[in-house]
């Protein structure tokens, strides 16, 4: 029996983690489940947004404990591998994933959270990266994506105090974009889903991608490269759809994505 679900609704794959009784810690298998996932939502034509959320109290509690305290440091460096590549592999893709935090979102499960483009935390949810306090650190990108997303000392004060937040103080400093009751958590992550499959999505990736390569290069750099995708999406039926659509005076624009 799988512990991580797939569900279709809509234009939306819905990932969810089930293993409550690890508290949907990742493990190596489980990581595996995760990638196996994606790839099946990647290659539906029909799906525009991947949801990540949990069961139970956790939307993961980090990762396991016991499969990593007896690893050597060449194995610990191979498991670390595997977390950094599924959270680089949600970073980039095409398509927007957005985090529904349901619980418990602590170590690898906040490192795979912050990989997400958006993320919705239900005002149950806690958050940290608590590896300090285990005496080692974050392996899976936390100390690269954590100072980025809430500025540096901010980061650095989460990290050497292993502390540990509730879902208010995650979004006061952007840690998480919205803050909802745990009751409406997926049907308001839904409703942002259907906000963004209304638009183009040739435009929405291209719209990730650029403002992706913004870490990676200077202002001059960036818009170049924006530049170019923007002129780019000029090749499309969908740049014709939608602005034919605006200067035609229509409400509702139905792209083809193409």
């Amino acid at each position: 029996m799988s512990d991580v679900l797939l569900e279709r609704k809509n234009h939306t794959a819905v990932i969810t983690i089930d293993k409550p009784e690890t508290l949907n810690a990742l493990c190596q298998d489980l990581i595996g489940q995760i990638n196996r996932a994606l790839d099946e939502a990647e290659t539906d034509s029909q799906i525009y947004t991947i949801i990540i959320t949990g069961t139970g109290r956790s939307f993961i509690a980090g990762a396991d404990i016991g499969e990593m305290y007896e690893k050597d440091r060449e194995a610990i460096r191979k498991w670390a591998v595997l977390g950094c590549d599924l959270n680089l592999r949600l970073e980039t893709m095409a398509l927007p994933v957005i985090a529904a935090i349901n619980g418990y979102a602590l170590g690898g499960g906040l490192e795979l959270a912050m990989a997400c483009d958006i993320r919705i935390a239900s005002e149950k949810a806690r958050m940290g990266l608590p590896e300090t306090g285990l005496g080692v650190i974050c392996g899976a990108g936390g100390t690269q994506r954590l100072p980025r997303i809430v500025g540096e000392s901010r980061a650095k004060e989460m990290i050497f105090t292993a502390e540990r937040m509730d879902a208010r103080t995650a979004l006061s400093i952007g840690l998480v974009d919205r803050v909802t009751s745990s009751e409406s958590l997926l049907d308001e992550t839904l409703a942002l889903c259907s906000a963004i499959e209304k638009n183009g999505q040739l435009a929405v990736r291209a719209a990730k991608r650029a403002i992706n390569a913004a870490r990676d290069t200077d202002i001059r750099d960036g818009c170049r490269f924006e530049r170019e995708i923007f002129s780019s999406l000029f090749d499309t039926e969908d740049q014709k759809t939608g602005m034919g659509g605006f200067l035609a005076g229509k409400k509702d624009i139905v792209f083809k994505n193409r």
